[in-house]
């Protein structure tokens, strides 16, 4: 049974989910990461099942995670592809996409870094990049990521601090999705 804040998560726009910490200013700064983000708006505009087939096969690791911290629905993993996505279809929900590919194995909802029904004993730590200023945020930490090959240092912050948080810079803060699709949108009409 659907709790009242996964039926929320899927129905709302991908476009209002708020992206990680500095990866706005990752994807308009950086020509490759847009690079990237335009090859995957081009293979979406082929076939968006195709697509998603690939990048989050059946039985596969990859999810799109969503956590709802502090009222806030932060995308913790998937900001890329959500973006790309958006780029192309700018009213996605997830709720769509699940019926379009006819599964929902690539959706992960979290409520403050925990998650129905996984066993969990502790919430799930929230990676952010590791050259964001956490030293306003209260848990935060510096560890390593071990989901990277190679694994990589990261920093840890705890899953109840909205990426929109005050407590991040403001070139750190995480902005709603569809407003990092229209800036990628805008190099494409510049």
């Amino acid at each position: 049974m659907l709790t009242q804040t996964k039926r929320f998560l899927l129905s709302m726009k991908c476009a209002d989910f708020i992206g990680a910490p500095g990866h706005h200013a990752y994807f308009s700064e950086n020509e490759a990461a847009r690079a990237r983000i335009l090859r995957f708006r081009e293979r979406i505009r082929e076939s968006v099942v195709d697509f998603m087939d690939e990048e989050y096969p059946v039985g596969g690791e990859k999810s799109f995670i969503v956590n709802m911290a502090d009222g806030k629905p932060c995308l913790v993993d998937g900001n890329a592809h959500l973006v790309a996505l958006i780029t192309v279809m700018p009213d996605l929900t997830l709720e769509n996409l699940i019926i379009a590919l006819g599964r929902n194995d690539f959706v992960r909802l979290w409520e403050n870094g925990w998650e129905d029904e996984s066993g969990q004993f502790e919430p799930y730590d929230v990676y952010v990049p590791v050259g964001i200023d956490t030293t306003r945020i209260p848990g935060a930490r510096v560890d390593t990521d071990w989901f990277k090959q190679p694994p990589a240092p990261t920093k840890v912050v705890p899953a109840n601090v909205p990426y929109d948080s005050l407590r991040f810079s403001s070139h750190d803060r995480g902005l709603p999705l569809g407003e990092t699709a229209r800036c990628i949108i805008g190099f494409l009409l510049a």
